[in-house]
């Protein structure tokens, strides 16, 4: 975006945008949905019918602030996007992770625009309906656990995936129609499959008190949907698997049958927009909030993890941001601590984030599995993070291969 926009002036004439655009801070959902409004409110004296003429003035006069003058107009149409893309898959939407996404919108919005020409006969509206939705395509890609590079890859990993929840689980009938209709060998088809099948680790938000420190420490990124009948599949022992379960506090074992409509008794598997909201799950045990729920069940899916980790069918890697050095408004360098296992004293590992690099300062204590390997998964989690969506603290499930009879 740098080089793009080099020449451009980003003075605002005295605007500024309503809601703090820092990484700390309490928001709400009304302050996201509201991100890109400007204060004092922008009202031009005739207000532009024709919206592209606000994209032609900022590439006439390269002043940056035309473009945040149409997002501000038109803040409504990221904001029904965003919803849509969401409710459609049946995510839950923060106010933190709401904001996350107008953010990387905004940034779509400012390395695309100088690239549209009028001459092409779409409104800048049309134009940008692709760009928001590889965006926030891209964005969900992030949250996940990075089994897939890149987002053609991963638009086929969801596409194979629809195909196979239409065959009702039955792998070599959707292999074939995945390769019958994109000309695509088994073989490759199989391994899109089972990247596809790993897509099940989404990290959720940490929120911040006003001054910028972690607020309700419990709440660790840990996955939002866990997919039980994925992990079986790759190879753990259903019977241990079972055992871990049973160690669960019954309200702990009902949020994640509910949330991820299984049935641990009968083995049934309905379809995932079936699941129960966190707004059921709060009904359901009275007495929360739905934002409470989702904490509950957050910790019950680490509860989980832990206990398949001490029966030894999974390993797990916590990562945790110690500090960041900042060139400007760009994170350079970080550093972060790291855990295996959930044992044993924290190693610490220096990331430079300009070259992509890192290095092991201190090995974490008790490492029983292979060193370099799960050091490995804590290093990519930073690595292919976006620089300003570092992960605060993450925990990062892992089935070696090791793992596996």
């Amino acid at each position: 975006m740098t080089d793009k926009l080099k020449g451009y002036s980003w003075d605002m004439g005295g605007y500024v945008l309503h809601t703090p655009q820092s990484e700390h801070g309490k928001l709400t959902l009304k302050d996201a949905e509201q991100a890109y409004q400007l204060v004092p409110r922008y009202s031009p004296k005739r207000r532009l019918k024709d919206q592209i003429t606000y994209i032609l003035r900022a590439q006439k006069y390269h002043a940056i602030k035309h473009v945040f003058f149409f997002m501000s107009e038109n803040e409504a149409y990221f904001n029904n996007a965003i919803e849509q893309f969401t409710s459609s898959n049946g995510d839950s939407l923060t106010p933190e992770r709401y904001m996350d996404m107008k953010m990387a919108c905004r940034e779509a919005v400012l390395n695309c625009f100088t690239e549209y020409s009028a001459a092409q006969g779409a409104t800048f509206l049309t134009y940008l309906r692709r760009v928001i939705h590889d965006t926030l395509l891209k964005y969900r890609m992030s949250e996940e656990n990075w089994t897939i590079s890149s987002l053609t890859e991963y638009k086929r990993a969801r596409l194979i995936m629809a195909i196979y929840d239409k065959c009702k689980g039955n792998e070599p009938a959707a292999l074939r129609i995945y390769c019958h209709r994109y000309n695509c060998s088994i073989q490759n088809a199989r391994k899109l499959l089972d990247a596809a099948r790993q897509m099940r680790h989404r990290r959720l938000p940490i929120a911040f008190d006003d001054d910028g420190d972690e607020w309700e420490q419990d709440d660790e990124l840990i996955a939002d949907h866990w997919d039980y009948a994925s992990i079986l599949y790759s190879g753990m022992e259903a019977a241990k698997f079972d055992q871990a379960f049973r160690k669960l506090t019954y309200r702990e074992q009902t949020m994640l049958e509910e949330r991820n409509a299984v049935c641990m008794n009968c083995g049934r598997v309905s379809l995932l927009n079936t699941r129960a909201s966190f707004e059921d799950l709060a009904a359901m045990f009275e007495g929360s909030t739905a934002s409470g729920a989702e904490r509950a069940y957050n910790r019950a899916v680490e509860h989980l993890l832990f206990e398949l980790v001490k029966a030894g069918q999974l390993h797990c890697v916590e990562i945790r941001q110690k500090s960041v050095h900042r060139e400007g408004k760009i994170i350079t360098a970080a550093v972060y601590e790291y855990r295996v296992d959930n044992d044993g004293a924290w190693g610490e590992i220096q990331f430079d984030l300009l070259g992509k690099t890192a290095w092991v300062e201190t090995f974490a204590e008790n490492d029983l599995c292979d060193t370099w390997e799960v050091t490995d998964y804590a290093i990519d989690t930073v690595l292919k993070s976006e620089s300003g969506r570092m992960p605060k603290k993450a925990i990062i499930p892992i089935l070696l291969e090791s793992n596996i009879d």
